[in-house]
């Protein structure tokens, strides 16, 4: 089985000290529970006296995680509690910008303040480095440690926002990015409402974007035309330069409906667990208008649990800026709402788009689904000459799984092993396909159509028990 291994480097972050690296099922309950706190036009109270915030039913954990070496700063949690209320409340107020009224919810302490959890380290500061690989499954292991002895200092079962002093040792390498529904962040005297803006660090907008990766949220770019001359710049884009010099930054549409499905926004207990997973389809159209410049997507979807949007994102496969890699810190993003008779029904205008000539898309149609989880289909597109073009009555092939490796593309036809290795693909070597929506694939592992089958109308990242064994394949129009 051939793994890809694929670290994701935004190009707009290749000047941030600190790279962040992003990786992007509870007990049902029946009764319905009001806000802690009633709500203000304006939360942000600088001074303590009359620190007011919105907690919810279900509420952000925050843990200070202690290394045995490195105590927490004297006095850290009433400064990052008028931090915290100030990100609560920025959130708040752009998401009324799409018609959304949920905050973010705040864990309230018996001192009035948010309640941050302390929680003392097994090692040193250099046994938590930058790299997730050695430190953040160690971190969040040490929590979840913790939390079955201090069950009650605990609040949503999914979303953690992580922090850890500043190294004191002369090694400013420590966790800073998203982990799943983990996130972690550095806390150093500046991180406070009163260090905004910093021309100098990037470290609070930092917090805020990774705090946006731990509450599920992907990176997005605004829409170059009608969104960045207006709003600036997209929190999930390049947010953390924008934000921590106070210079305007903002949530998406898809940022805020994503988020206004979250459990620690949600202002009533939910009746059912949040993040299940759905069985689900996704049959679109994609209709080029040229002379427009608009793609429209119709067509369908079926879902056995609710939907509340269609999320779409276009995505150029670029190389940001020579780093030999493309990530979605330039994706551009729509909100539609869903449809009860699943019909999907979706405008994008191109004009939206900065990257052109002649540049491979992804296409992603995004299910978000009404208890906070998204699923999604990706479909390939290109342009070619500064025209919008579509690989949906093609399959793509690659020899490794997650869709990477050597490609190979095949139209409408029958392809034994010589036409196979006619178009690039050795035999025995596909591990992924991508299926255009408007054909199905069968595979066999024998030469001439012979041997075990396998039918495929949808892409599959890897192909399990066929993976490595194709030798032939047809392609035919659905």
């Amino acid at each position: 089985m051939k793994i890809l291994a694929n670290k994701l480097i935004g190009w707009r972050f290749l000047s941030v000290l600190i790279a962040a690296i992003f990786l992007v099922a509870c007990e049902k309950t029946t009764v319905n529970k009001k806000l802690v706190e009633d709500k203000s036009s304006s939360l942000v109270d600088t001074s303590l006296a009359n620190l007011k915030f919105v907690s919810n039913p279900v509420n952000l954990n925050i843990v200070m995680f202690v290394p045995t070496n490195n105590p927490a700063l004297p006095g850290y949690k009433p400064r990052l509690s008028q931090l915290f209320v100030h990100f609560q409340d920025w959130m708040h107020k752009e998401m009324s910008r799409y018609g959304y009224s949920s905050y973010l919810g705040l864990p309230k302490d018996t001192d009035g303040l948010v309640r941050i959890i302390q929680i003392p380290a097994v090692g040193t500061q250099a046994d938590y480095p930058y790299s997730s690989t050695v430190s953040a499954n160690k971190i969040i292991n040490e929590i979840k440690a913790y939390r079955a002895n201090h069950p009650t200092e605990f609040s949503s079962d999914n979303h953690y926002l992580v922090l850890l002093p500043a190294r004191t040792d002369g090694d400013s390498s420590q966790p800073f990015y998203g982990y799943g529904k983990f996130c972690f962040a550095v806390d150093n005297s500046a991180m406070s409402i009163h260090g905004i803006p910093n021309p100098n660090s990037n470290y609070i907008g930092g917090m805020l974007h990774e705090l946006g990766h731990g509450l599920n949220l992907p990176h997005d770019h605004a829409k170059y035309a009608s969104e960045e001359p207006a709003l600036g710049t997209s929190l999930m884009g390049s947010g953390n330069v924008s934000f921590s010099k106070g210079q305007p930054t903002f949530l998406t549409p898809t940022d805020a409906a994503i988020l206004n499905n979250n459990e620690v926004f949600k202002q009533l207990v939910a009746t059912d667990p949040p993040y299940q997973t759905p069985s689900y389809n996704l049959t679109p159209k994609f209709t080029i208008d040229q002379a427009q410049q608009k793609l429209v997507i119709s067509g369908k979807y079926v879902s056995n649990l609710p939907v509340s949007n269609i999320l779409v994102y276009l995505d150029p496969n670029v190389d940001n800026e020579g780093s030999g890699t493309n990530k979605d810190y330039n994706a551009v993003s729509w909100s539609f709402p869903a449809s009860a008779s699943g019909d999907i029904a979706a405008t994008i205008d191109l004009n939206e788009l900065f990257y052109k000539e002649d540049t491979p898309y992804d296409v992603t149609i995004k299910l978000l689904h009404q208890n906070g989880l998204t699923t999604s289909n990706t479909y390939d597109f290109k342009y070619l000459n500064n025209i919008l073009t579509t690989d949906q009555d093609a399959i793509l092939t690659y020899s490794n799984s997650a869709f990477a490796g050597v490609r190979g593309t095949f139209g409408i036809g029958n392809y034994t092993t010589a036409a196979l290795l006619a178009n690039g693909v050795t035999d025995n070597s596909i591990s992924s396909i991508k299926v255009g929506v408007n054909v199905k694939v069968t595979l066999f592992n024998g030469d001439n159509f012979t041997g075990d089958s396998l039918v495929l109308t949808a892409s599959s990242s890897f192909l399990s028990t066929f993976n490595d064994k194709v030798s032939s394949l047809k392609v035919e129009n659905l």
